[in-house]
């Protein structure tokens, strides 16, 4: 399959981009991007169509990794889609129309999901085509899907997209400062290990006292010693990371279970972690049930779309309590609560309810997320800190113990 930028002319307009050519009167002028085997094709579907091909050119493709998509023009694709099926449209037809008004090169990411609903592929799958929704999304989408409660499924899907590309992005802010911490630390340390230690024993060499020479010259390797460990440690830190990374990236089950027991046991950085989770899946159950979903099906949708454990595991057990029999708000009853958070689910009446008091606790631990990251991005401000002040202390010391020499010679 292989994209192509194609010109034609139609008797009528067939989107909101055709204008009237004025070389051929009672015609539009069609430009945009249609993915196809063969460029044959194309041109025997326009003259099919009662249309006259102009041009058929191929695009010729790049990198994958070039080929991205904004996590705003993804959510704008969710939000236009919404606004199609809230004005009648079946989900199927809303994408299709959404694709179709595209020209650019956000129509040749888009032409995949199109192949795919002209050959029979359901809504869902064309969305899964395309590759850009995360599983809780999809799932979203999906379940919507299977109940008949599309629109409801669009509007929780457009916020939990939302909500997670902002929390997304404070996330990145907390790292980014982290990384810029640690870089200037690590920088620090690099400078005195090369530039100012091998300066200081090179003077060492050059004093009179051989006993005393030999002190500073055992003194500056304990200092050559320290920032070597700080480098050292530095680069294991960071090797650790990319592991962790690669495991995300190419979904490697035993390295992100090991990736998140270690995050969660780190101070702060759990916390935010596991409230982000919580009102990320919280607010996924809420936007479904107050859609009309039932508590089993939104309750699974929850589970299906975060990777946190604790939270997965929080509405699994959820479900698997309702199925055997138990009730709604003693199956929500769990340590991951606080009492009033159990105390005011434990007091809805309706399902509609059920889900206001979930969004309200959805807000409150996204505070509670927001305010821990801040407090981790400090903390690891004051251990970069600490990090480097230990090298230019040690190295201080080195200068200092160097200058009382040259000053005890002088006046002897």
């Amino acid at each position: 399959m292989q994209n192509f930028r194609v010109v034609y002319l139609m008797p009528r307009a067939e989107t909101m981009a055709a204008i009237a050519d004025r070389a051929a009167p009672g015609y539009f002028r069609h430009s945009t991007l249609i993915a196809a085997n063969d460029p044959r094709a194309i041109i025997a579907d326009i003259r099919d169509r009662g249309g006259v091909p102009l041009e058929v050119k191929p695009i010729a493709e790049r990198p994958a990794w070039l080929d991205t998509m904004s996590r705003d023009a993804k959510l704008q694709l969710l939000q236009a889609i919404n606004y199609n099926v809230r004005g009648g449209m079946s989900p199927a037809r809303a994408l299709e129309m959404v694709i179709e008004g595209e020209t650019g090169d956000r129509r040749r990411k888009l032409n995949p999901a199109l192949t795919v609903l002209r050959t029979g592929g359901t809504f869902s799958e064309a969305v899964r085509t395309l590759d850009f929704f995360d599983a809780s999304t999809i799932a979203i989408l999906e379940a919507g899907e299977r109940t008949g409660r599309m629109r409801d499924s669009l509007n929780a899907a457009s916020t939990h997209y939302e909500k997670t590309s902002n929390g997304l992005k404070a996330m990145f802010g907390a790292v980014s400062w982290t990384l810029l911490d640690i870089a200037f630390a690590v920088t620090s340390i690099i400078g005195l290990r090369f530039s100012l230690l091998p300066t200081l024993a090179g003077n060492s060499s050059q004093s009179e006292d051989p006993q005393a020479a030999a002190a500073f010259q055992k003194l500056v390797d304990q200092a050559y010693l320290v920032n070597d460990v700080l480098i050292g440690g530095t680069v294991l830190l960071l090797a650790l990371v990319m592991v962790g990374i690669y495991g995300y990236v190419a979904n490697v089950p035993s390295i992100r279970a090991q990736a998140d027991r270690v995050m969660a046991r780190v101070p702060s950085l759990g916390t935010a972690l596991r409230n982000g989770a919580m009102s990320t899946s919280f607010t996924v159950a809420a936007a479904m049930l107050r859609g009309g979903v039932p508590f089993i099906p939104a309750a699974s949708t929850a589970a299906t779309g975060t990777e946190h454990p604790e939270v997965r595991a929080f509405w699994q057990d959820a479900v698997d309590r309702v199925e055997t029999g138990d009730t709604i708000p003693r199956s929500l009853n769990s340590p991951l609560l606080n009492a009033s958070e159990a105390m005011l689910i434990a007091s809805h009446n309706t399902q509609r309810e059920l889900g206001e008091m979930l969004e309200r606790i959805a807000e409150r631990r996204d505070s509670i997320a927001m305010a821990a990251s801040k407090r981790f991005a400090l903390w690891m401000f004051v251990a970069s800190l600490l990090y480097s002040g230990i090298a230019v202390m040690f190295t201080l010391y080195v200068v200092y113990v160097q200058n009382k020499q040259m000053m005890d010679r002088a006046t002897g």
